[in-house]
């Protein structure tokens, strides 16, 4: 599919490499040139200098073979004026990036088709949700449900301490109804067999039934402390605000740091509970004098990646459990997760990862979701009528690349399926791959 998308900054370009990879014809526009000049060695795209809302510039791209329109510049004005140009035009899917919470809330579906955006996205908001379902969940590196929550994926680290180490998968009674689809060793990927086993540090990811992962949890990878839901958030930017509204809504206990006074303020005014304060969070003495030790989780989310890491390692050594970093720079997810930071994300991938979800359902596609930093994904896909795969048995079933299936929705009925479990039409299947063979897999299956 021929697609434009407009803004090529830390977003679009990581948007560009996940439809690129996907083997979709894209256009980059931008109106700085130094930000087109600095993609054309990096991406196998078309690039175009100029403004995205400019009619004359998108009918010399040419718009009549346009499948999709995604504008993710850092206004949001320009973002919603571009799609609208670009549904006049006719293009016939639109996606604008807006930041500001309160424009979207204030519209309803009739002036949202007048605007003509189909998709509005707010990176600092998805960002925000993401890690709240983390932080609900403990034991936990990431988390993903499918099947209006009944379908569960979880990703765990492997501590020293577990008792399943170096045995072979096919030796370990896992509870029914989870198979273990993913391990991810020294920054690679491995797709598991009976052979497998697991070893200190590994990240594992397990997908099936929610009660089954949940046990999974609660054998393995529990914590070794009570969980009190009390939370330090370091940062009151657009994520670090949202995050503390969405963690007082759902019971933690919150205190928030900032250096900034007017943002201290701003978000003092819209929490009920929480604990502002203006101040450095380098500051030992302070961390100290507000007790930030005593909390179950420290969550950095300045725009600065070093300070986000430093105050990370410095909860760790005054005794907090669990820490979560923001980093703008995806190749340093490895790098800080191998210093012992427990959860390290980017939210610019969340944000594309989002749009390349609405991207494919066009395709079946029902849902997408990325983990570590674009090196694994699970999606969920609609079988119809017309799938080589429809009346087959799994163990008749050969899928291109490596991939897993973990659960069958029929019905709304989560199954966990076997290898005679045979795949019928308007099945949703899950399943858990490589992201270089999800465009190959989706092929196939239709």
């Amino acid at each position: 599919m021929k697609i434009i998308v407009v803004g090529a900054g830390k977003v679009g370009y990581s948007l560009a490499q996940r439809l690129v990879q996907d083997e979709h014809d894209v256009f980059i526009v931008d109106k700085f040139a130094e930000r087109i000049d600095n993609l054309k060695s990096s991406l196998d795209v078309n690039l175009v200098h100029g403004n995205g809302s400019d009619l004359k510039l998108l009918q010399e791209i040419g718009v009549e073979d346009v499948g999709m329109f995604i504008s993710v510049t850092d206004s949001d004005e320009v973002n919603i004026l571009s799609c609208s140009v670009a549904k006049i035009l006719g293009i016939p899917k639109t996606i604008a990036r807006v930041r500001d919470n309160t424009m979207v809330e204030n519209m309803d579906e009739h002036l949202r088709d007048r605007l003509g955006v189909d998709l509005f996205i707010n990176p600092e908001m998805v960002t925000a949700q993401e890690l709240l379902q983390i932080l609900e969940t403990p034991g936990a590196i990431d988390v993903e449900e499918f099947g209006q929550g009944t379908v569960r994926l979880m990703e765990f680290k492997v501590h020293d301490e577990i008792s399943i180490l170096h045995q072979p998968l096919k030796e370990i009674r896992f509870p029914e109804g989870v198979l273990l689809v993913g391990i991810l060793r020294a920054g690679e990927m491995i797709i598991p067999h009976g052979d497998s086993y697991l070893e200190f540090n590994d990240n594992v990811f397990f997908l099936g039934l929610k009660e089954s992962v949940e046990e999974v949890e609660r054998t393995w990878f529990h914590n070794n402390y009570t969980y009190n839901k009390r939370a330090t958030v370091v940062g009151a930017g657009l994520i670090g605000r949202n995050l503390s509204i969405l963690l007082e809504q759902a019971g933690f206990s919150v205190k928030v740091i900032e250096k900034d006074y007017e943002r201290c303020e701003l978000l003092a005014s819209q929490l009920d509970k929480a604990l502002v304060i203006n101040g450095d969070a380098t500051n030992l003495e302070l961390l100290e004098a507000e007790e930030v030790g005593d909390s179950d989780v420290i969550i950095c989310l300045t725009d600065d990646d070093k300070l986000n890491l430093l105050v990370a390692l410095v909860g760790k050594h005054m005794g907090i459990p669990k820490t979560v970093v923001r980093v703008g720079r995806p190749e340093y997810i490895m790098l800080m997760e191998q210093v012992g930071i427990d959860v390290v994300f980017s939210p610019r991938l969340l944000t594309s990862g989002e749009i390349l979800r609405f991207v494919r359902r066009g395709e079946g596609l029902v849902s997408i979701s990325t983990f570590e930093g674009g090196k694994a994904e699970s999606i969920e896909l609609e079988i119809t009528g017309s799938s080589p795969i429809v009346g087959k048995q799994l163990k008749d079933i050969r899928l291109p690349g490596k991939a897993l299936v973990g659960v069958i929705l029929r019905n709304g009925e989560p199954i966990v399926p076997t290898g005679i479990t045979e795949v019928l039409e308007s099945d949703h299947i899950i399943m858990f791959t490589l992201p270089d063979n999800v465009n190959k897999l989706l092929k196939y299956l239709q």
